[in-house]
């Protein structure tokens, strides 16, 4: 059975939905109700479940900020600038990083690709558990410290570089690698792109870490709303882990996932300093950064040897699969 609906004058193509008869409820026996199972436009047949589509959506979120789309064609620049506050504000983390690191399926044999290496969070401890790391990254800033992690680590076993995960040939630029890893650097226009990129990379399996719902906690989104405005505030970030896994489970890759909260450190000498940093990685042109001071004094603790830490509770997605 079939219901015709005409859609907006706009589009002026008739939709005909092909329905499924089921049980409405168990306390109505005997009563069937007819739910819409998949549509036609004249040709194709979709599944209902394919009406949304998760990459198209995800790119019209993404040209809505045009923080976003400025990363998209000079991101080595943007990072280039972000670099040393970046590493301030991640070189003491520790927990966060260790859990990451628990949901890998590393082997000592194995060659790791790490897209959108940074400064090495991961990259650097992998290094001791695997055969070769890669670490690709757009900024040379961002990969220059990683390279002194390195070092200071005693690490030989890896290779840099410097190039936007757009632009990259598997086969010319780099081989495929045993295990592929994208933490946080998910930021591109055309998802399905980079993901499809992934897959294609790796010769065993994929790992994705990404936020699951809003990464910032109550108080951070006041900050954000205090100093971005109301309207501000919603072209800051990028939507959460539901797009990635949807649109990989549209194109034939069934990941699993898992939810976890990650505890996240900061640790700085001053409020003041804090301020400084979250400034440059956040909104450089700010002008009075009264209240991006105010909240740090109130947000930092010390701990037992007197440090002053930011502890953030954030809640993580990773997404992983097997190639088969």
């Amino acid at each position: 059975m079939g219901v015709n609906v005409s859609l907006p004058p706009a589009t002026g193509t008739p939709m005909k939905f092909l329905t499924a008869a089921i049980p409405c409820l168990p306390r109505m026996p005997g009563v069937l109700c007819w739910i819409p199972s998949a549509y036609t436009d004249g040709g194709r047949v979709t599944p209902m479940h394919r009406i949304i589509d998760w990459n198209e959506l995800w790119e019209a979120i993404h040209v809505s900020s045009p923080g976003r789309t400025a990363k998209d064609s000079e991101p080595g620049t943007i990072w280039d600038k972000k670099a040393s506050s970046y590493h301030r504000g991640t070189r003491d983390e520790r927990s966060a990083t260790q859990r990451d690191l628990e949901y890998l399926d590393l082997r000592a044999g194995d060659t790791v690709l790490d897209m959108g290496a940074g400064t090495g969070r991961l990259a650097v401890p992998i290094a001791g558990r695997v055969s070769h790391v890669t670490a690709l990254d757009p900024s040379g800033g961002m990969l220059g410290i990683l390279q002194e992690r390195m070092s200071a680590e005693g690490r030989t076993n890896y290779s840099c570089l410097q190039m936007r995960w757009e632009d990259v040939v598997i086969g010319r630029d780099i081989e495929p690698h045993d295990t592929v890893i994208a933490a946080f650097s998910l930021g591109f226009y055309d998802l399905w792109s980079a993901l499809e990129k992934l897959n294609a990379a790796a010769r065993r399996s994929v790992y994705l870490f990404w936020h699951a719902g809003e990464w910032r906690g109550p108080e951070e989104m006041a900050l954000y709303r205090a100093v971005f405005g109301d309207r501000g505030v919603m072209k800051k970030g990028y939507p959460d882990y539901q797009y990635p896994l949807n649109i990989l489970h549209d194109e034939g890759i069934y990941a699993n996932v898992r939810i976890y909260q990650a505890i996240w450190e900061a640790v700085y000498e001053s409020a003041e300093e804090a301020a400084r940093h979250w400034v440059v990685m956040h909104h450089p042109e700010l002008g009075d950064i009264s209240p991006v001071t105010k909240f740090f004094s109130r947000v930092l603790q010390k701990d037992s040897s007197g440090r002053l830490v930011h502890t953030a509770v954030r809640r993580t997605a990773v997404i992983w699969w097997t190639k088969e």
